[in-house]
């Protein structure tokens, strides 16, 4: 009610009209109950008038509160206090009417005691549960057993800065000529250095002033002399 101001009202405007209907309801039972074939008057009357209302009003709020087969005996309950009201309304119409001629002494008679074992059967219900079908049952699978390797361990990544690591730090720099440093001499050096192929034609264009072609040639010659050292010093 404090979050949505509707339910206030509707349940204001369920209150008046349940009291109107009580008071209406209440009244009929009572015309009923002064029949002469039925002379029932003083509290029992108004016992039976109020239970039928009361227990209609709990029996579906306990229906609606429930899911399958637990609505079962509770909607049951409603319907009969719901037949037995409109029922003595009707009679309570006309006197000579069908309704009127119904055994309304004995159902009188009745009604509180049943109205009690109503509300018992309806607390007592509130636990019932239909069986639910037997789960199949799963047969464990077996554990795989672990397999060991005989093999001796491979080893790992070595540990430590790579050649690559000196490799990139020097190639950051721009490759420079020193004094009174020859072009064959600057080129080889470069490529120890790890210098770039295009960063080596420019420096060497830009030094010693000669085409292109020229540096080309030169770092290609100064590349195959490295790699022909290694086979003259196996000889």
């Amino acid at each position: 009610m404090r979050t949505d101001p509707r339910n206030s009202f509707s349940a204001a405007v369920c209150l008046a009209l349940g009291s109107i209907a009580f008071a209406g309801s209440a009244t009929h039972i009572l015309h009923v109950g002064a029949y002469p074939h039925v002379d029932v008057t003083g509290w029992l009357v108004w016992s039976v008038a109020g239970s039928l209302e009361a227990l209609a009003a709990y029996a579906a709020w306990e229906a609606r509160q429930r899911r399958g087969w637990n609505r079962a005996i509770p909607a049951l309950v409603l319907l009969a206090s719901l037949a037995f009201i409109i029922l003595a309304n009707l009679a309570a119409a006309e006197d000579d009417t069908w309704a009127a001629r119904l055994p309304w002494a004995d159902a009188f008679a009745v009604v509180p005691p049943l109205s009690f074992l109503s509300v018992v059967a309806i607390a007592e219900s509130r636990t019932w549960k239909m069986p639910s079908p037997p789960r199949p049952t799963r047969t464990p699978r077996p554990a795989r057993a672990k397999v060991t390797s005989t093999e001796p361990d491979k080893p790992g990544p070595p540990v430590g800065p790579t050649p690559l690591a000196s490799v990139s730090a020097v190639t950051s720099l721009k490759p420079v000529v020193r004094p009174g440093e020859g072009r064959s001499e600057a080129v080889e050096r470069w490529l120890a250095e790890g210098q770039r192929w295009k960063a080596m034609i420019e420096a060497g264009m830009e030094a010693y002033g000669v085409g292109e072609t020229a540096m080309k040639n030169e770092i290609r010659r100064a590349r195959q002399a490295v790699r022909d050292e290694p086979q003259q010093a196996s000889f």
